[in-house]
């Protein structure tokens, strides 16, 4: 991003904390709008996505992103964080293009499209049933909109209770090898008697998996942290340091 200037590049570099590089989308996004040498040299798909004939849309849009990042840092309790988005958002602001009101209501209002676009993405092509998408969509949904402890508490029993689902799996498929291998050995030495413990050793694990599958799909707790991710990474990194 070279073709900015210093006044822009600064503004924008520090959003993340880095004060030395433009690394996060948001910055970039910042920066290539509202820098106009990076304007001017911009793709059309980026002019479709923030058209610069339509700066209150723009600012919008923009303002919309920092305040979505701000309403999970302000619960997170990273104050210095939450400050250089203010700042960022309150420069947007006085550009006079929108204000700080419409703002929020752009964000309420896109937050759940948003949700339902990233979650369908994901999961496009998984065997995952719709009472599943539907779920996903409101528990996530329901933080972004009202980020606070008991929605944040309903969004990590959903990812523990795929976390323990994963483990059971694990311990299933363990159990099934095992009892693969000792099956393997009685049959070869005669032992009838562990070859039947054996056999319904296997039978037991398969069918622990089979209604596994057929409630959980391919619904696991790295998709949900993936799909979490795409929406804010410090709400994914909370979730899985817990």
């Amino acid at each position: 991003m070279w073709s900015s200037n210093d006044t822009d590049y600064e503004r924008f570099m520090a959003l993340s904390g880095k004060l030395d590089w433009i690394d996060t989308p948001l910055e970039f996004a910042l920066l290539s709008y509202y820098s106009q040498p990076v304007l001017n040299i911009r793709p059309p798909e980026a002019n479709v996505m923030l058209p610069a004939n339509n700066p209150r849309f723009a600012d919008q849009k923009l303002g919309a992103a920092l305040f979505q990042e701000m309403q999970i840092l302000r619960f997170l309790g990273e104050t210095a964080a939450v400050s250089r988005h203010e700042t960022v958002l309150q420069w947007i602001i006085d550009r006079g293009n929108v204000t700080r009101a419409e703002v929020e209501v752009f964000y309420r209002n896109g937050i759940r499209g948003l949700v339902s676009q990233v979650v369908d993405e994901e999961f496009r092509g998984k065997s995952i049933s719709n009472d599943f998408i539907v779920y996903t969509k409101q528990r996530i949904t329901s933080f972004f909109v009202t980020p606070n402890q008991n929605t944040l508490n309903n969004l990590k029993e959903f990812y523990d209770d795929l976390k323990e689902k994963e483990e059971i799996n694990r311990d299933m498929r363990e159990w099934h090898f095992i009892s693969t291998i000792n099956r393997v050995i009685a049959v070869s030495n005669g032992w009838d008697d562990l070859e039947a413990e054996a056999r319904l050793g296997i039978e037991s694990a398969q069918k622990a998996l089979d209604q596994s599958n057929a409630h959980w799909g391919d619904l696991d707790d790295s998709l949900l942290l993936r799909i979490i991710s795409i929406l804010n990474i410090d709400l994914s990194n909370r979730l899985r340091s817990n």
